[in-house]
């Protein structure tokens, strides 16, 4: 009698259990179709309820995502692709994470020029273990076959290792194939995070030629880490201890400049490992004092003697 109340129990659980999924599927069906409705007939950009970016639905959310990817309005799209970034970028899972990263390189070859650009940006948040070979074989083809936002597609190509891809990018540049500055330069950081020594010295030797300014600090430094080569990342240290205040304040209230260390140490910060300063989870420094934050770095690195460890398998 026992076992019968046993068995009859599990299957009521079982049921229940089901009518609850069922249940979580149909509610997050009817928000999803809410928040799309308002997104297609206002003009202004609702805020997702917060369910729908939830982690914990991230693979039903994907299922129910795919018709909102082939929409014909692009803002339906690019509402997709950010629900799918947001619901997956985060999550413990690493079959979801993948998952993620494939869905949003589809959007990769959005007709939008706008959401092809949003969608490379999105992906650089996600890590380099992040793309399996499916992933790695279809921007592989993007690569061959979009003509926007290359500068940006050759980044991610990178980023996600796709070592085979070097004689392409190489011959590509030899003949010209890449025509604007801006391409050129990605196709260079590229080849360099890929680790060919001749571009990684390329890159370093056309940014210690120009003059350290807000410009170069800004844009280059940034690339120069990107690559991940610690050629590169040795001659960012060197601005990190230069003296000289050849850079403005971002506080437009202060007209006096500044040394460049101070913005230099918060691109460090989310590259180095077991780095001096805390460092919160969009990769800013957590500093209230950065005076004495530029000291202890600087310290740091002092100590390091050039035995520093770089993060390599984000953006």
């Amino acid at each position: 009698m026992l076992k019968k109340v046993l068995i009859v129990s599990f299957f009521v659980g079982l049921c229940v259990f089901h009518l609850k999924a069922q249940t979580s599927i149909v509610e997050l069906n009817r928000l999803l179709t809410n928040y799309f409705e308002i997104v297609r007939t206002e003009s202004y950009s609702p805020m997702p309820d917060k369910e729908l970016y939830n982690e914990k639905n991230a693979e039903l959310l994907m299922d129910l995502l795919y018709d909102y990817y082939n929409d014909t309005l692009s803002k339906i799209r690019s509402k997709a692709y950010y629900l799918t970034y947001k619901s997956t970028y985060q999550s413990q899972d690493q079959n979801i994470r993948n998952r993620g990263v494939y869905n949003l390189i589809q959007g990769l070859k959005d007709e939008d020029s706008g959401n092809v650009g949003n969608v490379a940006k999105l992906i650089t948040n996600f890590k380099s273990n992040d793309f399996n070979n499916r992933s790695k074989d279809s921007l592989k083809t993007i690569l061959h076959t979009q003509k926007v936002y290359s500068d940006l597609i050759l980044k991610l190509v990178g980023f996600a290792g796709l070592d085979e891809q070097k004689e392409y990018i190489k011959k590509n540049l030899n003949n010209g194939v890449y025509t604007s500055n801006k391409v050129k330069w990605a196709a260079h950081l590229t080849l360099a995070r890929l680790g060919i020594e001749e571009e990684i010295e390329f890159c370093v030797d056309l940014v210690k030629k120009q003059p350290v300014n807000d410009d170069v600090v800004y844009e280059l430094i940034p690339d120069l880490i990107y690559t991940r080569q610690k050629q590169a990342l040795d001659f960012v240290l060197t601005i990190l201890h230069s003296e000289r205040k050849d850079c403005y304040s971002a506080n437009p209230e202060n007209p006096q400049k500044i040394m460049c260390g101070y913005r230099v140490m918060e691109f460090l910060g989310p590259v180095i490992k077991n780095f001096p300063l805390e460092i919160d989870n969009t990769g800013d420094l957590i500093v209230d004092n950065y005076k004495e934050a530029l000291l202890i770095v600087r310290d740091w690195f002092i100590k390091e003697n050039g035995t520093y460890e770089i993060i390599s398998n984000t953006y």
